[in-house]
C-alpha cells in the first residue's frame, strides 16, 4: 500500500513540475486549494491507528494538517527571502533590546507568522514576475506569480522562529553578566563566538537528531501544531459542519483573537486583580497561613481561579498538551508542592520556616537577601575568610525543593526513554523507522545529507576551542568536548519527551552548574560557558527540531529548510549580538538597578546570581555530603528508579481478566518531575489553570464533541496566543515604556 501511494504521488507531482518548468513560470493559483486540510475527511475518520495509510494516525495531526503535496508550489522565492531576513533582523533587534528592561516585552513567532500574510501579498502583488538564469545553478524565481503560498510563509515562520521566537539567546546573557557585573573586557571577537556556537551547535545536533525527533508520526509536536492551525485557517477555504458550528476556522480566529486581545486590557491594564484573583486572601489579609495557602505570588495558590491568559498559558498553552501529560504534570504538582513542600516549610526543614514560601530568591543566616559582594574578591573570585564570617546561602522550601526535583528528572528521563522507547530508537538507527504519509511525501525531494549538520557540528566545536583558548576564559580546551557530551546523551530523550508531550524535560541547566562547579570552582565565568555549550545547546537543538517538523507537516523541501534555518540562525546570532553591546556601550546606567528606563539586565543579573552560587561559592559547600541540602542528592537515585519501578509492574501486572491496564503505560515520571519546572516563580495557579483547561478541552471536549474539537480547538489555542501578544504589545509600547501609568484604584 504504501509503495503503490508514494509512486502515484511521484507521478502525480512529477506531471506538475514538468508542466511548471515547461510554462517557466507558475501564475496558476490551484495550489491554494491543494493543500488545504481537508475538514470533512477530519470529521468522517474513524482514527484507526493506521500509519501506513493515506492520512496520519493522529487525530491532533489530522485537525490541521494537510495529507497531500504539491511539489510545484513555488518555495525558494525573492519575496520570501526578503521577509523571512527582515522579519529576523527586526524581531531578533526589538526582542534582544528589550530583553534587558525590565518589565518587558517579547514578540512572539505567532504575531510574525500573522504579520507576513499581508506583506507576503503585497510582495507577491509589486515584484515583476521572471526568473534569473543561473547557469549551472539552475533557475531562480524572483516572483513565480501572484500568490503568496503556504511553504513560502512556513518558511518565514520558521526562520522567525529560530531567530526570535524564543526569545533572546541565552547566551548573550553571558555578554551581559560579563561586562556590566564581572567588568570583564570583554572583545567583539567573543561575543560573537560564544553566541553563534551555541545556536549553531543546537542546529547541529537537531540534523543529526531528525531520525529520532523529526522523521517518526509519533513525534508530533504539539508546539507547531498551532502554527500549522494558523497556517492553514490563512490559506484554507475548506469548511465543514462541526457539531453544527458553521463558522470558517478565519472567522473563528479573528473572533477569538480580537477578543482575546481586547478582554487582556483589563487583567493586564485596567483590573489586575482579575490576574491574581485571590479572594480567599481578601477575605484574611493578614492570615499568615490563608496566604501559604492561597497566595498567588509567594504562597501555593491552591485556588484555580484567574481571569488571565497569560497566567494559564504561563508555561505552556494547555491546549496544545494531550490530556494524559497533563494529568501527570499536575498530579507531580500537587505531590511535590501541594503535599510535600509544606510539610517541609512547617517543619522547618532547612530553616524554611525563616524564609518566604514560594520564593526564587537566596538569603543569608538572617532571612535577609544574600549579599554576593560580600563573599567576592575585587577579581570576582571567592573570598573564603569573608564566606565563613558571612553565612552560607539558604533557599526558601519550593526553591531548595525543586533542586531535588531536577535532580531526579536528570536520571528519570533517559531511563524512562531507553525502557520504554529503546525499539523505536534503534529503528530509527537502522533505518528501520516506519513512515507516514507525511514522512513518505517528505521523501520525493532532495534529502539534506546528515554529513551536512555532522560538518557544522564539528566546525562548532573547534570554534569553541579556539574561542576558550584565543580569549582567556579560564575554561580548558578538553571541557568544550565534555560540554559536547550532554547533549550526545539528553538530546533524543528530551526530544522524544517534548515531541508526545510539548512539556520542556530539559533540566540539563542543573547538570552542568553541578559538573562545572565541582570542575571549575572559584571560576564563574568558566563555568558560565561549560553551562551554555551543554544546556543551552540541547536547549536551542529542540527549538530547530520542533521548527523541522513544521517544515516537515507542510511539505517544505527539506534543502530549503537547512539554508532557511542556517542563515536566519547566523542573522539571528549577529544582530542580537550587535544590540546587546551597542546597548551596552551606550546607554547610561545600564545595568544598574535604578536605571532610568528600566534597562536593568534582568537576564544578565540572573546569570551573574547563578555564576556566583555555582561558580564562585561552588555545589561542594551546599549540597556535599555533610552540607544543608546534601539530601537533596538521594532524588537522583529516586529518579533512576522510578520508571524501572512502573515497567516492572506493567509488564507483570498489566492483564486484568485478559485486559490490558493502558493506564500504567501512561504514568510517565520525566513529566512527573520535570513537569514542575517553573516552580518559583509559578505557583499554583499556573498549573491548577492550565490543567482545567487542558482537560476540559483535551479530554472532554474531544471525547464528547470530536468534530468541534478537530475543527477549532487549535485554532482557538493559536488564537488566544496571538491575541495576548498583541495586546500586550500595545499595552508595553503606549503604557509601560512611555512611563505613563493607569489610574491607581483597588482592583
Amino acid at each position: 500500500m504504501s509503495s503503490e501511494i508514494s509512486q502515484n504521488v511521484r507521478k502525480d507531482m512529477s506531471e506538475k513540475v514538468d508542466k511548471a518548468q515547461d510554462a517557466e513560470i507558475n501564475v496558476e493559483p490551484e495550489h491554494m486549494q491543494e493543500l488545504e486540510v481537508d475538514v470533512g475527511k477530519i470529521l468522517n475518520d474513524d482514527g484507526l491507528d493506521d500509519i501506513e495509510g493515506d492520512t496520519s494516525p493522529y487525530p491532533e495531526v489530522r485537525a490541521v494538517v494537510p495529507d497531500v503535496d504539491d511539489q510545484s508550489i513555488p518555495v525558494n522565492t525573492l519575496r520570501m527571502w526578503i521577509l523571512g531576513f527582515a522579519f529576523t533582523m527586526i524581531g531578533a533587534g526589538i526582542n534582544q533590546f528589550f530583553s534587558l528592561r525590565y518589565p518587558s516585552v517579547h514578540i512572539v513567532a505567532l504575531v510574525a507568522e500573522l504579520l507576513a500574510m499581508p506583506f507576503g501579498i503585497l510582495l507577491a502583488k509589486i515584484l515583476p514576475l521572471c526568473t534569473l538564469n543561473l547557469g549551472p545553478l539552475g533557475k531562480w524565481c524572483i516572483n513565480p506569480d501572484r500568490h503568496f503560498n503556504i511553504k513560502e510563509h512556513t518558511v518565514v515562520t520558521i526562520m522567525s522562529n529560530v531567530s526570535f521566537g524564543y526569545g533572546s539567546a541565552d547566551s548573550t546573557g553571558i555578554i551581559q553578566a560579563a561586562k556590566a557585573f564581572y567588568n570583564f573586557d570583554l572583545k567583539p571577537g567573543f561575543s560573537i563566538l560564544v553566541v553563534l556556537c551555541c545556536q549553531m551547535m543546537g542546529f547541529g545536533v537537531a540534523g543529526l537528531s531528525s531520525p529520532w525527533l523529526v522523521e517518526p508520526a509519533s513525534i508530533i509536536w504539539p508546539g507547531v501544531l498551532s502554527n500549522c492551525a494558523l497556517l492553514s485557517t490563512l490559506h484554507s477555504r475548506a469548511n465543514a459542519m462541526a457539531n453544527g458550528w458553521k463558522i470558517s476556522r478565519l472567522r473563528f480566529f479573528m473572533y477569538v483573537m480580537v477578543g482575546a486581545g481586547v478582554w487582556y486590557f483589563f487583567p493586564g491594564l485596567i483590573f489586575v486583580s482579575l490576574s491574581y484573583f485571590t479572594w480567599v486572601c481578601w477575605i484574611a489579609p493578614n492570615n499568615l497561613i490563608v496566604n501559604h495557602l492561597f497566595g498567588m505570588v509567594t504562597g501555593l495558590g491552591l485556588s484555580p481561579i484567574t481571569f488571565d491568559w497569560s497566567q494559564v498559558a504561563y508555561n505552556t498553552n494547555p491546549l496544545l498538551s494531550p490530556a494524559w501529560a497533563a494529568m501527570n504534570v499536575f498530579g507531580g504538582f500537587i505531590i511535590f508542592f501541594w503535599i510535600v513542600t509544606p510539610g517541609l516549610y512547617y517543619a522547618n526543614v532547612w530553616y524554611t520556616a525563616y524564609l518566604p514560601l514560594c520564593s526564587a530568591d537566596v538569603y543569608d543566616n538572617t532571612a535577609s537577601l544574600y549579599n554576593v559582594s560580600r563573599v567576592m574578591t575585587s577579581a570576582n573570585t571567592l573570598n573564603t575568610t569573608a564566606y565563613a564570617e558571612y553565612s552560607p546561602p539558604f533557599l526558601p522550601a519550593t526553591f531548595a525543593f525543586v533542586y531535588g526535583i531536577s535532580f531526579a528528572a536528570l536520571t528519570a528521563v533517559p531511563v524512562h526513554i531507553y525502557i520504554w522507547h529503546g525499539t523505536q530508537i534503534r529503528d530509527a538507527f537502522a533505518g528501520r523507522t516506519k513512515m507516514d504519509i507525511h514522512a513518505r511525501l517528505m521523501r520525493l525531494y532532495s534529502q539534506t545529507p546528515w554529513y551536512w549538520y555532522g560538518a557544522i557540528t564539528i566546525v562548532i566545536m573547534i570554534l569553541g576551542i579556539v574561542m576558550v583558548e584565543v580569549y582567556h576564559t579560564t575554561l580548558p580546551w578538553w571541557a568544550v568536548l565534555l560540554a559536547a557530551i550532554i547533549p550526545a546523551i539528553y538530546m533524543i530523550p528530551c526530544g522524544i519527551i517534548q515531541g508526545i508531550t510539548n512539556v520542556d524535560a530539559n533540566q540539563l541547566n542543573v547538570l552542568a552548574e553541578f559538573i562545572g562547579g565541582y570542575m571549575f570552582t572559584g571560576r564563574p565565568l568558566a563555568n558560565i560557558i561549560f553551562k551554555v555549550l551543554s544546556t543551552d545547546v540541547v536547549g536551542q537543538g529542540l527549538y530547530f527540531a520542533q521548527d523541522m517538523k513544521l517544515g516537515h507537516y507542510m511539505k517544505v523541501p527539506p534543502r530549503t529548510l537547512f539554508f532557511a534555518q542556517g542563515s536566519a540562525t547566523i542573522l539571528g546570532a549577529l544582530t542580537q549580538v550587535g544590540v546587546t553591546l551597542w546597548m551596552l556601550g551606550n546607554v547610561k546606567d545600564i545595568c544598574s538597578e535604578d536605571q532610568s528606563n528600566g534597562f536593568t539586565c534582568p537576564n544578565g543579573r540572573t546569570i551573574f546570581s547563578s555564576s556566583v552560587i555555582w561558580g564562585a561559592i561552588g555545589p561542594g559547600r551546599v549540597y556535599s555530603i555533610g552540607k544543608i541540602y546534601s539530601g537533596l542528592l538521594h532524588f537522583f537515585w529516586i529518579g533512576a528508579i522510578m520508571p524501572i519501578i512502573t515497567w516492572v509492574i506493567w509488564k507483570y501486572w498489566r492483564k486484568n481478566n485478559g485486559e490490558e491496564r493502558k493506564w500504567i503505560r501512561l504514568i510517565n515520571w520525566p513529566l512527573i518531575f520535570v513537569g514542575t519546572y517553573n516552580v518559583p516563580p509559578a505557583t499554583g495557579i499556573n498549573y491548577s489553570s492550565w490543567a482545567l483547561v487542558n482537560l476540559t478541552f483535551n479530554w472532554w471536549i474531544k471525547a464528547k464533541w470530536f468534530a468541534w474539537w478537530s475543527k477549532y480547538n487549535y485554532v482557538l489555542a493559536a488564537a488566544l496566543d496571538t491575541g495576548l501578544a498583541l495586546s500586550a504589545i500595545v499595552i508595553f509600547f503606549c503604557i509601560t515604556y512611555p512611563g505613563a501609568q493607569f489610574p491607581d484604584w483597588w482592583g
